[in-house]
């Protein structure tokens, strides 16, 4: 029985050894991995050497472009301009003009204007800028030029803005800026008073309380150069101040203004501007003059934003001048009143306004509607085609406020058409 066992323990563990057939398929088979771990090795040795190869190559384009980038003064320079390109129509009716009957002939015309300049950050505080435009003359409310001179250049280039601004690390929120030079509109206005060509001269402050609240109470004050032909007694000047306050409140937004210029000796004889544009002259002593300027302002604007793509709003200004002299003198106010709608591209405004002979200077004063002297109506559309690129349709219905002040124009009708491109 013992015997039996044995044997019988013997054939069992026999049975349960591999053979020889089984040994050497497991070594192929390790072999073959083996061999398949190579070619990965061998692979990712290559893919290596490709990933080291190209941070090279991006090492070298980077020590490229940092031996080529431009010099520190050029990037710092920022530029900017815009061309309009415009359709204008005219039609005048005839109209009694000083007791005589008057008439114009009517005027279709292609304009364009160009304005091209740069901006320099200098440092940290300063700001050097400059604007060059075409259309440039005398005349500070136009920078059109009418094309249509025998395929002739356009020679009438000029500077109309070349400032220094500063704004002070030290003051806290750098809430003050002063500005010198010919500087970008600084006053809170409307073609009320201001054509928005004109560009003023002379030395600028502005001083914003509460800077990135939601109500910020603002001060700006100016000393204009308006012409100067000779020492500080003969030269005419222009102080100007104005106080108000921006905020918003929830959906509203608004803003208020006050303000009043002293156009010291401008419309006395001898310093009378190169363009009256509708202010009326008067004999004194023999001699040619207009009225003197102490003119106030008020502004008030409220905007209501109903969607995230649109808003609907009003704004009005008055004007009054309270140095009006001559036989003119009760003719000494102004004011308009606005209404827009902007909803995504577009954009929609209505304006009436009513600015008497002797309420503001002619010589700034908007182009498009007449000047002064004039009151009338505005309508006009806008849709931004893409970011730097709008068409914009303006309608003018006008006439004069006085038809029997010298200077008066014809009642009359214009459109323009522009397509404005910024660059």
């Amino acid at each position: 029985m013992k015997r039996l066992l044995m044997t019988i323990a013997l054939v069992l563990g026999l049975t349960m050894l591999p053979s020889a057939g089984a040994f050497a398929a497991t070594q192929a088979e390790l072999e073959a991995k083996i061999k398949a771990m190579e070619q990965t090795l061998n692979q990712m040795k290559a893919e290596l050497g490709q990933v080291r190869q190209q941070q090279q190559q991006q090492q070298q384009a980077v020590q490229a472009a940092a031996t080529s980038k431009l010099p520190a003064w050029a990037e710092r320079i920022t530029f900017f301009g815009d061309v309009r390109f415009r359709y204008e129509h005219t039609t005048y009716d005839e109209t009694t003009l000083d007791g005589v009957p008057t008439s114009k002939s009517d005027k279709d015309r292609f304009r364009v204007r160009l304005r091209f300049g740069a901006r320099s950050q200098i440092n940290e505080d300063v700001e050097l800028g400059m604007r060059m435009t075409l259309g440039s003359d005398d005349d500070p409310t136009s920078t059109n030029v009418t094309m249509g001179n025998y395929f002739g250049e356009y020679t009438t280039w000029g500077i109309d803005e070349a400032y220094v601004k500063w704004t002070p690390s030290l003051v806290p929120d750098k809430a003050f800026t002063f500005s010198f030079g010919k500087v970008p509109q600084p006053f809170v206005t409307t073609k009320v008073i201001w054509d928005s060509d004109v560009v003023p001269e002379g030395a600028f402050i502005n001083y914003t309380f509460n800077k990135g609240g939601d109500w910020r109470p603002f001060i700006n004050a100016s000393f204009m150069t308006v012409n100067q032909p000779g020492d500080w007694s003969s030269n005419d000047y222009a102080p100007a101040a104005q106080a108000g306050i921006k905020g918003r409140a929830g959906a509203f937004s608004l803003v208020g203004t006050a303000g009043y210029t002293a156009w010291g000796n401008l419309g006395d004889p001898g310093d009378l501007p190169p363009n009256l544009h509708g202010t009326p002259t008067y004999t004194e002593n023999g001699e040619t003059r207009t009225t003197n300027y102490q003119v106030w302002d008020v502004f008030a604007q409220a905007a209501f934003k109903f969607s995230p793509k649109g808003s609907v709003g009003m704004w009005g200004q008055y004007v009054q001048n309270a140095d009006s002299s001559g036989p003119y003198q009760d003719k000494d106010s102004g004011y308009g009143v606005a209404g827009f709608v902007t909803y995504d591209k577009f954009k929609f405004l209505v304006l009436y306004k009513d600015v008497e002979a002797n309420a503001t200077p002619g010589f700034i004063a908007d182009s498009d509607s007449g000047y002064v002297n004039r009151k009338g109506w505005q309508l006009e559309g806008e849709y931004q085609m893409w970011k730097y690129g709008k068409l914009q349709v303006t309608y003018y219905n006008t006439e004069p406020d006085d038809a029997n002040i010298p200077g008066a124009t014809n009642k009359s009708q214009t459109i323009f058409v522009n397509t404005i491109f910024k660059f």
